[in-house]
């Protein structure tokens, strides 16, 4: 196999606006040679715009002609069905997040894709952000001591609009959490090596006006099983330009401050103050808020191409994926145990199963 052969699933949102950009202009091993939107004029639009040779309207004609691998990035209440067709079909997989919106889907698409001997990944992106690999790097190698705590946060403006199926809670089943804070805890989790045991958090309607009641602010404490801490905040109804998007790894040799790296973009900006080992009690708790850094400045590359790329490879080369359907798994369980405990207004332990 010289180029793995690709077929997408919806050609709206992240998929017009980021991943086959970013596929077409990056990706070496890969084409794409069919493109599937329910909107016929979607599908055709994207198929002209980007050179692709085929579109079309239904899942059953793009499954059906001579594909290796789809890319779905439709909402999530129709991703558990197009992932166990699309492993009947034999297709390997590559899925948007989140992945599912109960265990037991994750369980059904587990079980097709385990019969077909299909690959499936789930796109956490932002782990490809040079500035988050960076980070992992630093945390992993002792750098910062023992992790103590770790923050991540998504923000945007998003108004009411009219048709946005992010805003219908019967298609999201939810807001800012289950569409930015997803990608939130898999990246805290991802850089510190540990995993989200315990959840707990608060959700609201502050300011925007949807038509179904989804949160437009979520904060949320998580425990891991290291015993670190975490924050997790997201919100729908910050401006654009004052969303920093910061993340925040603290530990007992220094913290990792970046801003911007958590997000669509492969860019940011990052510094970390680490006295490389631990020092004694200073009763007058002066703090050097000037303290010398390190600052970073690194080149990324597109974060949807690297994700295609490296899937392609993991295809052609027999391999694992980078992220795989446990790790589906276990954020479907994070997720749901947020909102169980929003409800609740009490800690929920993380059910995988």
């Amino acid at each position: 196999m010289d180029k793995v052969r690709w077929g997408v699933i919806g050609c709206g949102g992240i998929a017009a606006r980021r991943t086959i950009p970013e596929f077409k202009k990056m990706v070496s091993n890969a084409q794409i040679v069919s493109v599937m939107d329910i909107s016929a004029d979607r599908a055709k639009e994207v198929a002209e715009q980007f050179e692709v040779p085929h579109w079309c309207e239904t899942e059953e004609e793009l499954l059906g002609r001579e594909i290796d691998a789809v890319y779905i990035a439709t909402p999530q209440d129709v991703h558990c069905r197009q992932v166990v067709r699309a492993a009947e079909a034999g297709k390997h997989i590559l899925c948007e997040k989140p992945m599912a919106v109960s265990l037991d889907e994750v369980n059904r698409m587990e079980s097709a894709c385990g019969a077909a001997g299909v690959k499936f990944m789930l796109g956490f992106c932002m782990r490809n952000n040079v500035y988050n690999r960076k980070a992992r790097e630093l945390v992993l190698s002792g750098a910062v001591g023992k992790v103590v705590m770790g923050r991540a946060q998504l923000t945007c403006w998003y108004p009411p609009i009219a048709d946005a199926w992010r805003q219908d809670v019967s298609i999201s089943h939810g807001g800012a959490l289950i569409d930015m804070g997803t990608h939130c805890l898999d990246i805290l989790e991802w850089i510190m090596g540990a995993k989200i045991v315990e959840v707990a958090g608060f959700h609201d309607l502050l300011v925007q006006k949807y038509r179904t009641r989804i949160e437009d602010t979520s904060t949320i404490v998580v425990r891991f099983d290291n015993g670190a801490h975490g924050i997790v905040d997201n919100y729908f109804n910050l401006p654009d330009a004052a969303a920093q998007n910061s993340l925040e790894l603290h530990g007992t040799k220094g913290s990792i401050i970046a801003k911007g790296s958590i997000g669509q973009d492969p860019t940011g900006e990052m510094f970390s103050i680490l006295q490389g080992e631990e020092l004694g009690y200073d009763a007058d708790q002066v703090r050097d808020v000037r303290a010398e850094r390190q600052e970073y400045e690194l080149e990324g590359i597109g974060i949807y191409g690297q994700m295609i790329e490296a899937f392609s490879r993991c295809i052609m080369e027999d391999t694992a994926p980078p992220v795989t359907l446990d790790d589906g798994r276990h954020s479907v369980a994070v997720t749901l145990a947020i909102y169980k405990s929003v409800a609740e207004k009490r800690v929920i332990q993380v059910e995988d199963q």
